[in-house]
């Protein structure tokens, strides 16, 4: 039985890394071209509560092509159930891009090819067929239609529901009063609340704005090098930055996701969980690339203990 359900893209793809991160209409030069070990937001999350000792399913669709292997491979290497990956024939899984800048910023263009393909139908199938995991984890690198369906039906199930609202759509998704936890970047909730800059206005009404524009149980959002901040009813918090040399800060955001939802697995309070994930998701951006930097639970247990601050 899993704990968690994780319905989303399986992917994959290439990396490289350039001096700054081009702006709209520039050309920039491009060296270290290599494919990731990565396999996009769904299976990166399922290794990482894996490696954490989390029993993770995913749900999807690829193609039986060799990107297609590499994701189930690393997923099944990490303990995770694959057996809601459907493969088919006749799709070919989704590739990727990943521009690293040598700050360690970066940004990404995901493929959704496979997911194409999958169905209601066959996304309803698994849910029954899995139920009786706590936690349900979605997001939008599939139709955002399909991914909301699911949602409303895990919780339907008994589940409790998060929702990555990423990459951002520009679809209104109406009300997300099934969703419990809506989990952000900085970037991400700033849209969703309609201003250009999250720091634009006071944090708490950020988030208020967009937990009543959607009516989701909490919001939480990642705020980069600013830490992360949440709100539950009326209950605010902010949890600062844990300070690292920072390598590379792709699958950070995943990082903080996925360490989330294992410490509410592991029935701690989600103020607790996201202080938690958020200096779990530190430690990860001083490894270069996603799948490669999440630790086990015991390396990242032995990390911590050799911090001069014990309570971050």
């Amino acid at each position: 039985m899993a704990d968690v359900l994780v319905l989303n893209n399986l992917g994959g793809g290439q990396s490289v890394q350039v001096d700054q991160l081009p702006l709209p209409g520039h050309t920039v030069k491009g060296y270290n071209w290599r494919y990731n070990i990565d396999a996009g937001k769904g299976p990166n999350s399922c290794i990482c509560m894996g490696r954490l000792g989390v029993r993770a399913a995913f749900i999807g669709k690829a193609g039986k092509d060799a990107p297609g292997d590499r994701g189930e491979n690393w997923m099944r290497e990490a303990g995770v159930d694959t057996s809601g990956l459907l493969r088919s024939d006749e799709v070919s899984t989704g590739q990727g891009v990943r521009v690293v800048a040598r700050d360690g910023q970066n940004l990404i263009v995901c493929g959704e090819s496979s997911s194409r393909a999958l169905t209601w139908e066959e996304v309803r199938d698994q849910l029954h067929r899995l139920k009786g995991a706590a936690w349900f984890v979605t997001g939008f690198e599939i139709r955002e239609e399909l991914a909301l369906a699911a949602a409303r039906e895990a919780k339907a199930l008994g589940m409790g529901t998060v929702l990555n609202f990423s990459p951002i759509q520009t679809v209104e998704v109406g009300a997300l009063d099934y969703i419990d936890y809506l989990v952000v970047n900085e970037t991400e909730v700033a849209r969703l609340a309609g201003v250009d800059d999250w720091r634009s206005m006071p944090l708490r009404d950020l988030l208020a704005r967009v937990r009543d524009r959607y009516r989701c149980g909490c919001v939480v959002a990642t705020l980069g090098g600013e830490g992360s901040a949440g709100l539950k009813g009326e209950t605010f918090w902010q949890i600062p930055p844990v300070r690292v040399e920072v390598v590379d800060t792709s699958g950070a955001g995943d990082a903080f996701l996925s360490a989330m939802v294992v410490n509410l697995v592991w029935g701690k309070d989600i103020q607790k969980a996201c202080r938690w994930a958020g200096t779990f998701a530190s430690y990860t951006t001083t490894t270069r690339g996603t799948i490669p930097s999440y630790p086990t639970l015991e390396e990242y247990r032995t990390w911590l203990s050799g911090q001069a601050d014990q309570n971050i």
